[in-house]
């Protein structure tokens, strides 16, 4: 793409103006007298758009004809994180089974509602303007039901707190759901710039290392989740040495996490060199753990040995954020 160099000119003392290429706006159909619009983007570029109509919902209709479970499933997700607005779900007769397998994602899906069902067609539509949850807020919140799910999934393990444990696994969904829209507010910034207008602050490298970052948190979710499955299925309250072990490096990994997550946000590279090492030291009592283990009952220690793998995990999933926050923040001096 070769640019082409225009000079600004002044008039009326307070108004710039600069000329359009005659080649671009004759391809585009510009002619005098039309309006365009002007967007400011966060890194100091203009963007002209010839489209100034408000956005129509986009539509796409999906044959469901023989289509059930996982198969049905992605696809209704696949059209969600594409941006559709509408989705109309169609078959000479929709059965039972698909329709509760069409619930069953639109309820696991962050702003689509079923506004329509008949025996041979069903409507999902789009309630949420991606717009009105900036993708920062989105990565935010997945972060916090994260962290409040390995807080509380440590809390119920050494506490064999079974009530807390099932309240943890259930809150996984809600990590799902966000991930999901994240994916979605990239795929229509990247595409048509829609949320990067609501977000001023926000540009494609921006949302590209924030939705990046998304994928280790929801992981972090998931390794949560599993040690709270793990409290769940022990039958006897762990020996306090163990307990004593698994707090130590349960608060790590938290911490860990934590300063990964500001680090990025922050723009901080030191914070984010910090989280490697972090995690290095985390390497050691993990090892000791293990070793400990060794010496337990044999069904125990195997179920305990899982816990210890996923807070290994977890500290890897938060050492791979302060890795895109290094690379986030090193892109944004360039």
């Amino acid at each position: 793409m070769n640019m082409e160099i225009r000079k600004i000119q002044r008039t009326g003392g307070s108004t710039y103006i600069v000329s359009l290429p005659k080649q671009w706006a004759d391809h585009v159909g510009l002619t005098s007298g039309m309006n365009v619009g002007i967007t400011t983007r966060a890194d100091g570029s203009l963007l002209i758009s010839t489209d100034i109509s408000s956005p129509s919902p986009t539509k796409k209709q999906l044959d469901v004809t023989d289509k059930t479970g996982y198969v049905l499933v992605r696809e209704i997700i696949a059209f969600y994180i594409a941006g559709f607005n509408v989705i109309e779900l169609v078959s000479k007769r929709i059965t039972a089974e698909q329709k509760q397998t069409i619930r069953q994602i639109t309820h696991k899906l962050i702003g689509p509602e079923i506004v329509e069902e008949t025996a041979d067609r069903m409507i999902v539509q789009d309630m949420l303007n991606p717009g009105e949850l900036s993708l920062r807020q989105s990565v935010q919140r997945m972060y916090l039901i994260a962290s409040s799910m390995l807080t509380d999934a440590m809390h119920a393990l050494v506490s064999n707190d079974t009530d807390l444990a099932m309240d943890v696994s259930n809150r996984d969904d809600e990590v799902d759901k966000l991930y999901l829209l994240i994916e979605k507010q990239l795929r229509i910034m990247l595409r048509s710039g829609q949320v990067i207008d609501s977000q001023k602050d926000m540009t494609p490298d921006m949302g590209l290392d924030l939705t990046l970052a998304a994928r280790p948190i929801k992981r972090i979710a998931d390794h949560a989740r599993k040690i709270a499955l793990i409290t769940i299925s022990l039958e006897k309250q762990l020996p306090e040495d163990i307990v004593r072990m698994f707090k130590g490096a349960g608060q790590s990994a938290s911490e860990l996490v934590e300063n990964s997550v500001d680090s990025l946000f922050l723009s901080d590279i030191d914070k984010a060199h910090n989280s490697v090492q972090m995690k290095m030291e985390m390497n050691k009592a993990l090892r000791a753990i293990d070793k400990k283990l060794i010496t337990q009952d044999l069904r125990d220690a195997l179920h305990l040995r899982i816990v210890s793998d996923s807070i290994d995990r977890i500290g890897e999933s938060g050492a791979n954020i302060a890795e895109i926050a290094i690379n986030s923040t090193i892109s944004k001096s360039v």
